[in-house]
């Protein structure tokens, strides 16, 4: 099989989205699937985008979105099928609407993506702001991707479900796939019981592994850590990816890393060592399309908890490989969960291997390549 994948950015650039498109395309390769990159395209906006930019912003507190709009869509899709030309492929395969929204092509479009424009509104803050003329083009452009794709696979119950009841894609070209954990290399079954086993029996030791702090529940974490100390509970919580300003009172008790970087030797070594060494990764997020977080730290048999909201629930199952929270959980409601789990050990190491076996199952990059090859077989 050969297929052609497409991103607007350099999608061999592990830095672009997280990894994603980088991990998601390499693991195409692995699986004996050849790859035609067709990427790094270029944007082309209307005449007077940037000043009616300006004055939104300026003028109206409004955001003019360059990545939701018509004619620089219209433009990608032109230049896909530019470079497509007496190109021999099975399928276009895009984890972004914007490349293939136009496409015209004999080919199957394949869409595997984290959510839909209309998803994000309301969900993500960013979008909060909006123009109206771009939420009319986001949600068109969206629209016309979806009635182009063969299929329409996400990551997640939660993005699916946005297809079928706000789009009204047909529920059979609707497919459920989960992204993968985008990592190098992980330990097998055997290092795992090891590592589970040698974990601190004498402290709860907490990771918060996330930029964003707000969105992703920094807060919420650092009160439950808070809270675990002041009921005289050993507790240790380590931060990466966020820096407290200089004015927050951080306790001894808890480690600020700040950024590190996972595509440097060095960086790499820091997060493999935190999540041998921790016993929960702890992310509350108050908004999230999926996750590949959690698939990471389930690769190191490390147990989740975070929260009920977006497509978390289609990595995070609960007491499996971690515990979903409400929203409005209070800080006793998490702290009952961690106290209670870790005062019965064998529970504990039970659910951290569970949470390796969620991982060797189904939340890797190879067993998802497996079943996206199998369905774009189905429409070929």
């Amino acid at each position: 099989m050969r297929i052609a994948y497409t991103t607007t950015f350099d999608a061999r650039d592990v830095h672009n989205w997280s990894g994603t498109p980088f991990y998601m395309s390499k693991a195409f390769q692995e699986n004996g699937i050849d790859v035609e990159y067709i990427d790094s395209l270029k944007r082309n906006l209307p005449r007077f985008f940037k000043l009616k930019q300006f004055w939104k912003k300026h003028i109206c507190d409004q955001r003019e979105s360059p990545r939701f709009n018509i004619h620089a869509a219209k433009s990608y899709s032109a230049q896909v099928a530019k470079q497509l030309e007496n190109k021999s492929i099975d399928a276009i395969v895009s984890p972004l609407v914007n490349p293939v929204a136009y496409l015209e092509t004999k080919k199957p479009i394949v869409l595997w993506t984290d959510a839909l424009y209309a998803a994000l509104i309301g969900f993500y803050s960013p979008f909060s702001k909006h123009s109206a003329n771009s939420l009319g083009e986001g949600n068109i452009v969206t629209a016309e991707c979806l009635s182009r794709t063969s299929l329409a696979i996400f990551c997640s119950e939660w993005a699916a479900k946005s297809a079928i009841e706000i789009y009204g894609v047909q529920k059979e070209k609707v497919k459920i796939v989960p992204f993968g954990a985008n990592i190098d290399t992980f330990p097998d079954l055997a290092a795992i019981r090891e590592i589970v086993k040698k974990r601190a029996h004498d402290k709860i030791k907490l990771l918060f592994l996330a930029k964003s702090w707000e969105r992703k529940g920094g807060d919420v974490v650092l009160a439950v850590t808070r809270a675990l100390h002041a009921a005289g509970h050993r507790v240790e919580l380590t931060i990466v990816g966020y820096t407290p300003p200089a004015h927050e009172n951080i306790p001894d008790y808890v480690k600020c890393l700040g950024f590190v970087s996972k595509h440097t030797p060095q960086g790499k070594e820091t997060i493999r060592q935190l999540l041998t060494d921790t016993h929960f990764l702890f992310v509350p997020s108050r908004a999230e399309a999926y996750g590949i977080v959690f698939c990471e730290a389930n690769a190191f048999g490390v147990p989740c908890l975070t929260t009920y909201v977006g497509g978390i629930s289609s990595v995070v199952k609960d007491n499996i490989n971690g515990m979903t929270f409400s929203l409005y959980a209070s800080v006793t409601d998490y702290c009952n969960y961690i106290v209670n789990l870790m005062h019965e050990r064998a529970r504990y190491e039970a659910l951290a291997l569970s949470s390796y076996n969620e991982f060797i199952t189904r939340l890797n990059w190879k067993s998802a390549i497996q079943e996206v090859r199998r369905l774009i077989q189905e429409v070929r």
